[in-house]
C-alpha cells in the first residue's frame, strides 16, 4: 500500500501542480469533470453494451405497453413484473464495470481529500498534534519530545494520556512552513509533515495524518508512508482546519460536488461516446 500511495501521490501532485493556476472550485470541477468522461469510457469498455441496449429496449416496449393497457390490470402487473426484471438486468450488466472502477477511484477520492479536506493552518493559528506510541514506546519514553522546524513553536508541554498512549501538544507557526515534525523515540527519527501558510484559501496538499499499518488507514491517508509493525509509533495526528469550497454560493462538501459534477460528465458526454447505462 505504501507503493501505491507513493506512485499516486507523485501523478496527483503532477496533476494538481497543472492546475495550480485556477481557484480551488475550478480545480476540483475540472477533476470531476474528467472523472466522469474516464468514468464513462471505461464503463463501455467492461460492459455488456449489447445486452444493456437489448433490456433499455424491452423496459422502454413494456412502459409503452403500461400506457397502453392500463385499464387492464393483469397485463399491467405483468409489464410491472417486467420492467423490475429490466431494472434488476440493468444493476447486474453494471456490476462488472463498478467493480473494475471502485478501487481507482477509491484512490483518486483518497488523493482529491489531500487538497480539499482540510486546510493548512495559518500563521499564529493553533493546531493540536497528537503521537500514538506503541505500549513498549510509550513505557520506554516517557520523555518524548517534539523537535519542530524553524517558525514552528510549540505552546504547550506534552499531555500524556496512559489509556490511549498517546501525547498530545499544541504548536503555531510565525512564517509560512512546509516541513516536518520531529521525535526521536528509542533511538529512531520518527517524521510528520506540517504545512502552515500566509494565505489557507490557496491549494496545498495537507496530511492530517501519518497512518499506522491497517490497510484502510493508508488508504484514507496517502501522503506519508504508513508505520510498519516494528516502528514505535502507531499514528500521528495534527487537527487542521476543514477545508470549505463553495461553488456558486453553495458550500456542499468536497465529495458531494465531485460525485454530482462527474456524474452529470458521465450523462453529457454519454451520447456522444454511444454508451449505454
Amino acid at each position: 500500500m505504501n507503493t501505491a500511495n507513493a506512485v499516486c501521490t507523485a501523478v496527483g501532485d503532477f496533476i494538481f501542480r497543472l492546475l495550480s493556476f485556477l481557484p480551488p472550485w475550478a480545480v476540483l470541477l475540472v477533476v470531476s469533470i474528467v472523472c466522469g468522461v474516464l468514468m464513462t469510457l471505461v464503463f463501455r469498455k467492461t460492459s455488456k453494451q449489447a445486452a444493456l441496449r437489448r433490456v433499455v429496449k424491452r423496459t422502454r416496449a413494456q412502459l409503452m405497453c403500461m400506457r397502453l393497457f392500463k385499464d387492464d390490470f393483469r397485463v399491467a402487473l405483468s409489464c410491472q413484473r417486467e420492467v423490475l426484471k429490466g431494472i434488476g438486468a440493468r444493476l447486474w450488466y453494471s456490476l462488472p464495470p463498478m467493480l473494475v472502477m471502485i478501487i481507482p477511484f477509491a484512490f483518486i477520492l483518497a488523493q482529491l481529500a489531500t487538497r480539499f479536506e482540510k486546510q493548512p493552518i495559518t500563521v499564529h493559528e493553533s493546531a493540536v498534534v497528537v503521537l500514538d506510541l506503541v505500549e513498549p514506546a510509550w513505557a520506554t519514553n516517557r520523555n518524548v519530545a517534539l523537535h519542530g522546524p524553524s517558525g514552528v513553536r510549540t505552546e504547550t508541554p506534552g499531555l500524556r494520556d496512559a489509556r490511549d498512549h498517546t501525547v498530545t501538544w499544541r504548536i503555531s507557526a510565525t512564517v509560512p512552513v512546509d516541513d516536518n515534525l520531529h521525535w526521536f523515540v528509542g533511538g529512531t527519527d520518527v517524521q510528520k509533515s506540517i504545512v502552515c501558510a500566509e494565505d489557507a484559501n490557496h491549494l496545498v496538499k495537507v496530511s492530517p495524518r501519518r497512518p499506522g499499518t491497517a490497510w484502510w488507514d493508508r488508504l484514507l491517508y496517502p501522503a506519508e508512508r504508513g508505520f510498519g509493525d516494528g516502528d514505535p509509533v502507531r499514528a500521528i495526528q495534527i487537527h487542521y482546519p476543514s477545508r470549505s469550497t463553495p461553488i456558486l454560493g453553495l458550500d456542499i462538501p468536497w465529495w458531494a460536488t465531485f460525485i454530482i459534477a462527474s456524474m452529470l460528465a458521465a450523462l453529457v458526454v454519454r451520447p456522444f461516446l454511444r454508451v449505454q447505462f
